[in-house]
C-alpha cells in the first residue's frame, strides 16, 4: 500500500475531529484501556482532522465489494422496544439483506446492540463510539462456527430506530477499504460492554491523509447501511473491515435529537472454497503484533460474547410505539 495517491473526490465534504492513535503504537498490541478515553487525553489517542465526503453525491454509489459498504433501501414497520421482534423479526430481516447484497449461500444473525448517546448498559453501553475502529480481528475465527472448506464474512447492519427522525446528530463516518494501508492498522486488547466483561481483540486505525472517508447525510428511517467487518477472502488486511467512527458534523443544527441506532452482527457464508482453512487462519493471526509498546508480550484471547447467539442487550426506547 506504499506510494498511494490521495483520494481525488469531487463531492461536498464536511471537516471533522475525529480520534485515532498514535503513529508511535505502530506494529505493537495497544492495550485497549489505553484507547478508550473519548476525551483523548490518554498518550495512546491523537486528534486529527479528516474530510467526510457526501456519499450520496458521488457518481458511482459506494458497493460492498469495492468501498466495503453500501446504502440501501429497507423499511420495515417494527417496534423496537421489543426485544423479542428485535431477535427474531428484525434479525431475519438484517440476514436477508446481507443474502440479497452479497450473494452468498446462507447467513445468520449473530448479536445486536444500541446507540442513544447515553448510557443505557453496562460500562457505558449505549454512547456513540468517537475512537476510529474496526469490530473484528482475525481471532474472531477462533469463536465463529463455519461450515468447512467455506469463506465467510462478518457484516455490520447499521440504521436509525426512531420512528420518523432522519439522522443527524453525530452520523457514521467511513473509510474506503481500498485507502487503508496494512501497516497504520493497531490490533487493540479490550473488554466488550457487556455484563459479564468479556475479552476481544479489534482494531483501531492510525491517521493517513490519503484515507478516504465518507457518510451520507440525513439517513432516514427507510435506509440501511451495510459494511464489512471482517472477510475471509481478503489476504490484504486493510480490505477485511470497514474502519469507522460517529463524528460530530459542524453543519448539524443544534437542536438535532439524539441519534437513536441500532448495530446488528451478520455472519455470511460464501460459496468460494477455503481449502486451507486453518493454514490461511493461522496465517492470518500471525500478523497481528503481540508485543506492546513496553515490551510486555499480550496473552489476550478473543473470548465469546455472552450475547453472541445468546443474551441481548435491552433497547433504549423508552415509550411504545412503531419504529421502521
Amino acid at each position: 500500500m506504499k506510494g498511494r495517491l490521495p483520494p481525488l473526490v469531487d463531492v461536498p465534504f464536511v471537516v471533522s475531529d475525529s480520534i485515532f492513535i498514535n503513529p508511535k503504537y505502530r506494529g505493537t498490541r495497544l492495550l485497549g484501556k489505553d484507547a478508550f478515553d473519548p476525551d483523548g487525553s490518554r498518550t495512546a489517542l491523537c486528534r486529527k482532522q479528516i474530510r467526510v465526503h457526501d456519499a450520496r453525491s458521488l457518481k458511482q454509489a459506494p458497493s460492498i465489494e469495492r468501498e466495503g459498504f453500501q446504502l440501501m433501501e429497507a423499511p420495515i414497520d417494527l417496534d423496537f422496544s421489543d426485544s423479542s421482534l428485535v431477535t427474531t423479526r428484525y434479525y431475519e430481516h438484517c440476514a436477508n439483506l446481507v443474502k440479497a447484497a452479497t450473494g452468498c449461500l446462507t447467513t445468520r444473525t449473530m448479536q445486536h446492540e444500541f446507540r442513544a448517546g447515553k448510557v443505557i448498559g453496562p460500562a457505558g453501553a449505549g454512547l456513540y463510539s468517537l475512537v476510529v475502529h474496526a469490530d473484528f480481528t482475525p481471532f474472531v475465527e477462533d469463536i465463529t462456527d463455519v461450515p468447512e472448506e467455506h469463506h465467510f464474512a462478518l457484516f455490520n447492519i447499521w440504521r436509525g430506530t426512531h420512528p420518523t427522525h432522519e439522522i443527524e446528530l453525530m452520523p457514521l463516518a467511513l473509510c474506503d477499504v481500498t485507502t487503508v494501508a496494512d501497516d497504520d492498522i493497531i490490533y487493540a486488547d479490550c473488554l466488550r460492554r457487556t455484563e459479564p466483561r468479556t475479552r476481544l481483540i479489534d482494531c483501531r486505525l492510525i491517521h493517513d491523509s490519503r484515507q478516504g472517508w465518507y457518510y451520507f447525510p440525513r439517513m432516514t428511517p427507510d435506509e440501511v447501511l451495510i459494511f464489512k467487518q471482517y472477510d475471509t477472502r481478503q489476504e490484504d488486511a486493510g480490505k477485511r473491515a470497514v474502519f469507522h467512527t460517529a463524528f460530530r458534523d459542524p453543519t448539524t443544527r443544534r437542536d438535532a435529537p439524539l441519534r437513536e441506532s441500532i448495530e446488528v452482527r451478520v455472519l455470511a457464508v460464501f460459496p468460494e472454497a477455503d481449502l486451507e482453512r486453518e493454514r490461511r487462519k493461522a496465517r492470518f493471526q500471525a500478523e497481528v503484533p503481540n508485543t506492546r509498546l513496553d515490551g510486555t508480550v499480550s496473552s489476550w484471547c478473543h473470548e465469546e460474547m455472552v450475547d453472541w447467539n445468546g443474551i441481548q442487550q435491552q433497547p433504549p426506547v423508552a415509550g411504545p410505539g412503531p419504529a421502521p
